[in-house]
């Protein structure tokens, strides 16, 4: 059973003061707290500004409504209520509060990061009449629609680049040529002949893809244009794609360009999120932020050898949280309204199942990104564990919704070989209150109910430098604190929080991720703290269950609790 103080009255009847919107007592009151760490019976508000938790979603194979094969948008729009029905009275969905759209434009290419036209949905996916009834019923339950805008390229089927072509070819250069790099005797690398009269544009990612010239006022009028269309369809946002690549190698260029379109989007609305794909170091990804855009990926924190798998492999919590208070500070240093974006994987990398190898590590590793500052992103299909590394598609199969029912699944992609699925799939994993699903929802409701870690000041909490595996934030929203206390460790573990860090007032939840064992002690009583058996290290000890006494706090191992 835990323990823990909330509200104005004790179990023992003894008196609590009030100081603004916290009660302050001596003693602890689990009267309120239920065992399911507060999952169920926590309210919340609906989020009205950037911060949310967002889902990326690869339309293509995510939910087929139509039986031809291919995932569409009104797929999606049939699987909304798996990611957020809009009544935070029910706890049967994801609770994210946002989704990205990998690209839904008209394209050649499966993938749709070569786009054709800017202001239309490809016939794969849909209609724009699917499009809109998919932003409306999102936004009915509280869902943000951001979409992949790709603009360091366009495809050669784009009519820009057709009639660029065509120009050339008759002597003009000063047209829709200048849309594009185009130059005479330029045979070098990230170059591509146009085949004639020694004619070469640059596509540094592929053959289809010809970079624009974002310098070119004209194209950035169209570019505004097409930006206009999606925010007056109800778009809430845009993931830009390739950012480092605008004016690659001109960083300043790059964040030139990114300014600009920036300032366009807040011009229209001012509400907009964007967030921008800078695959780089911490180092160069901060000085992004001088653009203004809202927010960029923190890729230190995805992948085998990123802070989150590292964290978790090593039960070191303490150096985590401490990188993450940097992290803050660098980028707020660079823009006071910077906003994190923490991740673990996405449609480019290796899938987290597939480096975090156990159901406990892929649950902790949840745990400690998503109740990190800001936007967390969960990459779709990573809340059941699917799986999936080396080739692009192999990243990016059908989502598992039912191994018994196959309605809405895809069976496959081009050019991927992986068939792995997850060992449970989504309709059995809903079944079980201990499943890896089950666990994801406990966490993002733990952050939609306390919105002071998406959008507090951050200070990061230790407890001496023998101590890895227990560490934790402390937010501090405009005066509101929370106590984000994380054990990364594979056993038990007793600390004590100093009152100057942060003065316990009340439990507002908590997540198991750790396994339990039988030799475990248990509480002897539903109104007892939970037993604990030191062992050799003073801070391991054998706990199933969270016990806070005052400042002390007993964390079960690979755990996290939030304290107010």
């Amino acid at each position: 059973m835990l323990c823990g103080c909330s509200g104005n009255s004790t179990t023992d009847g003894t008196s609590s003061t009030t100081t603004g919107d916290s009660a302050v007592s001596d003693t602890t009151d689990i009267s309120r707290l239920p065992e399911d760490g507060g999952f169920t019976t926590v309210s919340y508000e609906l989020s009205t500004d950037k911060y949310r938790t967002y889902y990326e979603i690869f339309p293509y194979s995510f939910y087929d409504s139509n039986d031809d094969g291919i995932g569409d948008l009104n797929g999606i729009t049939e699987k909304l209520d798996y990611l957020n029905d809009g009544d935070t009275s029910t706890t049967d969905d994801l609770g994210v509060e946002g989704i990205w759209l990998m690209p839904i434009m008209p394209s050649p290419s499966y993938h749709k990061y070569n786009v054709k036209d800017y202001k239309d949905i490809d016939p794969a996916y849909g209609t724009l009449e699917d499009f809109q009834k998919l932003v409306d019923e999102s936004h009915k339950r509280n869902i943000n629609v951001i979409i992949d805008f790709v603009i360091n390229h366009t495809s050669r089927q784009h009519e820009w680049f057709k009639q660029a072509k065509k120009e050339i070819k008759a002597g003009k250069t000063d047209g829709y040529a200048q849309y594009y790099h185009i130059a005479k005797n330029k045979n070098e690398s990230g170059w591509r002949g146009l085949g004639f009269d020694d004619w070469y544009y640059e596509a540094q990612f592929d053959d289809d893809m010809p970079d624009l010239n974002l310098q070119n006022e004209t194209v950035r009028k169209e570019i505004e244009d097409a930006a206009k269309f999606w925010l007056d369809m109800g778009v809430d946002g845009f993931r830009l794609d390739a950012v480092l690549w605008y004016e690659y190698p001109d960083s300043e260029g790059s964040i030139e360009d990114l300014k600009w379109f920036y300032d366009y989007v807040e011009s229209v609305n001012k509400d907009a999120f964007v967030v921008g794909e800078c695959w780089e170091n911490s180092v160069i990804i901060s000085d992004f932020y001088k653009s203004g855009v809202d927010s960029f990926f923190d890729f230190d924190e995805q992948g085998p050898q990123g802070r989150v798998a590292s964290a978790v492999n090593k039960e070191n919590a303490a150096d985590y949280v401490k990188s993450i208070e940097s992290w803050q500070k660098t980028i707020k240093d660079v823009n006071p309204n910077a906003i994190n974006t923490p991740f673990i994987s996405n449609h480019d990398t290796a899938r987290s199942a597939g480096f975090l190898s156990t159901d406990s590590a892929r649950k902790m590793a949840a745990a400690m990104y998503i109740l990190s500052p800001g936007n967390a992103f969960i990459y779709y299909g990573e809340e059941i564990g699917m799986t999936g590394s080396e080739s692009d598609p192999d990243k990016r199969t059908g989502m598992y919704w039912s191994a018994d029912d196959k309605k809405g699944y895809v069976e496959s992609i081009p050019g991927a070989s992986n068939t792995a699925v997850p060992e449970k799939a989504v309709d059995e994993q809903e079944k079980d209150e201990n499943s890896l699903l089950n666990f994801y929802k406990r966490v993002i409701a733990l952050k939609n109910q306390n919105p002071e870690i998406e959008n507090g000041n951050v200070t990061a909490v230790t407890f001496g430098d023998d101590v890895k595996k227990t560490a934790g934030y402390v937010f501090d929203s405009d005066g509101s604190k929370v106590l984000v206390l994380f054990n990364a460790g594979t056993s038990g573990a007793k600390v004590t929080v100093p009152e100057s860090d942060f003065k316990i007032n009340e439990v507002r939840g908590y997540a198991i991720a750790g396994e339990k064992t039988d030799e475990t002690s248990t509480a002897a009583s539903d109104d007892v703290f939970a037993v604990t058996t030191s062992k050799a290290d003073e801070n391991a000890v054998e706990a199933d269950e969270f016990a806070v006494d005052g400042q002390e706090i007993t964390l079960p191992a690979q755990s996290v609790i939030i304290l107010k």
